[in-house]
């Protein structure tokens, strides 16, 4: 039986909810979805799984880009674990959705809550210390589950996500393609790249030993926080027509996005960042 688990993480949360799952299975290849999908199609495996995090209440876009390039075996045993920060929302939901146009079913749907790690609008929250064995003791109960192969309802969004999603998210989804733009580097990067090879999405080149950034960023946090100098910070500006004009009184909270340079970073304690930087492992 071969067992493969696709994951996609900046901070390790997903990782290690990936890992958790694979150690009970056993004999169980993790593969980051910053792979190609071409290049790892699951087409002879018996279990397939999906670990991400949970973006305005959603899957994030390039797990969705991913997922549907991905060739797959329809008769495989199939689970999604999500992992939000409060809000599961559609995560689970839409995952069922792009199996289901691949003529798959989600058999097994979950989620892990985690440490909120959106630092360029606040500081990480819970405090890792409290929430981190929490999602340990959750995660522990989802892999024997996984591992036995049972079948779980997936999560789905509730009356109030559904009545205020496109209200509330549209908006945040629409100015995707800003993102990366208030980024800065300062005079402290030392251009070892370690932001390239960390980031998820394949956003980041070394472009005359500096980092630059190629408008198609999901805002995972994965160059933020494994930086080793502290030297990629986020700031809105009045020079940042682009992103602060398509946000206009919709988006608000774009106008108060920032990285101080104090501010509190996050990245899984189980995680390293060499962790962030691999795409595949065996367990």
């Amino acid at each position: 039986m071969k067992n493969r688990i696709y994951y996609f993480t900046g901070t390790g949360n997903s990782l290690r909810t990936a890992m958790k799952i694979a150690e009970k299975m056993g004999e169980t290849e993790l593969i980051s979805m910053k792979a190609d999908p071409e290049s790892v199609p699951a087409t002879d495996c018996d279990t397939i799984g999906f670990v991400y995090p949970v973006y305005h209440w959603t899957v994030p876009e390039p797990v969705i880009n991913f997922v549907k390039k991905l060739k797959i075996n329809r008769n495989a045993y199939f689970f999604a674990v999500a992992n939000p920060s409060f809000i599961c929302g559609f995560a689970c939901e839409r995952m069922a959705k792009l199996l289901h146009k691949k003529g798959a079913d989600l058999n097994y749907g979950s989620f892990v809550n985690s440490v909120a790690n959106y630092v360029i609008v606040y500081p990480p929250f819970p405090p890792a210390k409290l929430m981190v064995p929490l999602m340990e003791k959750k995660t522990d109960r989802i892999a024997e589950e996984i591992a036995q192969r049972k079948e779980r309802p997936y999560p789905r969004a509730g009356r109030m996500v559904r009545a205020r999603f496109q209200k509330f998210m549209g908006p945040y989804l629409e100015l995707q393609q800003y993102a990366d733009q208030p980024f800065t580097v300062s005079d402290e990067c030392i251009g070892c790249g370690l932001c390239s090879r960390v980031c998820p999405c394949n956003n980041i080149k070394i472009t005359d030993g500096k980092p630059s950034f190629q408008h198609h960023c999901a805002n995972c946090m994965a160059c933020v926080t494994s930086c080793p100098k502290r030297a990629i910070g986020y700031e809105i500006t009045k020079g940042d027509r682009e992103l602060l004009n398509a946000s206009n009184s919709k988006t608000g909270l774009v106008k108060i996005m920032g990285l101080p340079a104090k501010r509190k970073l996050y990245r899984n304690p189980y995680i390293t960042v060499q962790d962030l930087t691999k795409e595949k492992f065996e367990l």
